[in-house]
């Protein structure tokens, strides 16, 4: 596996490189590139790299023909086999592990090839060094509230625009930036900036092997989940993340500022500053990987959050009763996996400090089971499905049962997966991990490369009513239908 990281690092130029030399559109082992691979000898017919690679066709690790098959009824030379072997170790991440045992098998017998191969690159490399890429997504969303006015008009159709570009600045830093639409990005509201102004939500330098450390990141990202999704957020933090690993114990510790100090432009000609938080998060977590198919993690986290509510239940707290200063916790997870099933479960117990009407012992935990092989992380946190597989689909079933105060605000892993009012009280948009128990329903499926559509369900009540002023358990239900376009 050493020699496999080792081998990605210029694997990233292949599909550059293999565009260079192949017919637009078409599959390589279509087009054999004479030329380029005269100095290799041939594989004979009958040789079993043939079927291995058929194998990764169909999975969707090498591109084949239209019916996801390799015909190998044509001698390839070890040439053109080096460029679909690379081009399938570049996807080893994502394999199940009966397809990276073959990767692994044909990196092997291909292994002089692909060095040769990788050194005819580097100098594509050295001057192709970023990259630009992005998103485009359309939603349709609804909401049943048992409290307040349900979602109408334009705010039932959305839209959001990413613009992603990455890139290495040496052998051991790379870079990466996103731009995004900002606001509501509601259609129909074409008379508002609402959807037109842009924001630099991620903006981060990695570096690898540094300090003792696997890799540092530093700058403005997404806050790394903890455990498997309870707490995280997919953007808008700033930062620095620490990893390393040591064969199946692994380690990630993230610092940073998850909150914008609040801001009164009234006070005075320039306006000014409300409160002077720090709002400081700090978590720490080590994994361990039990066997093939079983994994624990555990960890601690401090926050520098207060929590507040009104007596309208707009507070951060989805309550209208309490208040803390600040808090801690320790989180835990463990993840199964069983067969073409993945079981994930996440705990979070909390200490809060200064707690005013308020249990000060919160806690929450969320359960999921899917049938995704994507990675293994609460649905908010990643997609159930590879955009590149065209034809596939995954379903996931999850539950969370959360008091109030158990995780600090702005580090609340579901919220924002919900669409509603935000100006309501008790709105799950802001709240979906706060004082809630929440049934969450998500399909996924890939209409064709790159487009994936999803189709989302959530059913909230309140987890203790006795915190707020409402007369039944029942907040809201609310649905989702929304086209993501990658390139």
């Amino acid at each position: 596996m050493r020699k496999m990281k080792a081998m990605k690092k210029w694997l990233t130029i292949v599909p550059l490189a293999l565009m260079s030399i192949t017919m637009a559109g078409t599959p390589a082992f279509e087009n054999p590139v004479y030329a380029a691979s005269a100095s290799f000898s041939d594989v004979p017919a009958g040789h079993w790299a043939y079927g291995a690679v058929d194998q990764l066709a169909k999975a969707g690790f090498v591109d084949g023909y239209g019916d996801k098959t390799f015909r190998g009824d044509k001698t390839m030379s070890r040439y053109e086999f080096a460029i679909l072997v690379a081009k399938a170790v570049d996807k080893f991440d994502s394999a199940d592990e009966a397809n990276k045992q073959l990767i692994d098998k044909l990196s092997a017998e291909f292994a002089a090839e692909l060095n040769r191969l990788g050194a005819r690159v580097a100098k594509v490399e050295a001057k192709t060094n970023t990259w630009i890429g992005g998103e485009t997504r359309f939603r349709v969303v609804g909401n049943d509230p048992k409290i307040g006015n349900k979602l109408s008009g334009s705010d039932t159709f959305e839209f959001r625009q990413r613009i992603k570009f990455w890139g290495n600045i040496n052998d051991n830093m790379s870079f990466f930036g996103r731009l995004a639409t900002t606001g509501g990005n509601k259609f129909g509201n074409a008379e508002y900036s609402s959807g037109s102004e842009i924001a630099l939500d991620q903006m981060t330098v990695t570096a690898k092997n540094t300090l003792g450390f696997d890799s540092i990141r530093v700058g403005r990202s997404a806050l790394d989940f903890i455990t498997t999704g309870l707490i995280g957020k997919p953007m808008n933090v700033d930062g620095i993340l620490l990893t390393d690993s040591w064969d199946k114990l692994s380690f990630k510790g993230w610092t940073g500022n998850i909150k914008t100090n609040k801001w009164n432009p009234t006070a005075g000609s320039a306006g000014a500053y409300t409160d002077n938080e720090a709002y400081q998060f700090t978590t720490g977590q080590l994994g361990y990987k039990l066997s093939k198919n079983l994994s624990l993690y555990g960890g601690y986290y401090w926050a520098d959050v207060p929590g507040t509510s009104t007596t309208g239940g707009l507070g951060t707290l989805n309550t209208n009763i309490g208040s803390f200063s600040s808090s801690q916790g320790w989180t835990s997870s463990v993840v199964y996996k069983m067969g073409k099933y993945t079981l994930l479960g996440d705990y979070v117990g909390s200490k809060l400090d200064g707690a005013a009407n308020l249990p000060d012992n919160p806690k929450g935990w969320a359960v999921q089971l899917s049938n995704s092989q994507g990675p293994a992380a609460m649905y908010q946190a990643v997609g159930l499905v590879n955009p590149n597989k065209v034809g596939t689909d995954a379903w996931m079933v999850s539950y969370r049962s959360v008091d109030a105060g158990a995780i600090p605000s702005g580090a609340g892993g579901f919220d924002t997966t919900s669409v509603a009012r935000p100006g309501e009280s008790y709105n799950v948009f802001t709240h979906s991990t706060d004082n809630v128990k929440a049934w969450f329903l998500a399909y996924q499926n890939v209409v064709a490369k790159n487009v994936v559509l999803s189709l989302e369900y959530q059913d909230y009540k309140i987890k203790d009513r006795s915190l707020t002023s409402l007369t039944n358990d029942k907040l809201d239900k609310t649905y989702m239908m929304k086209f993501e376009f990658f390139y």
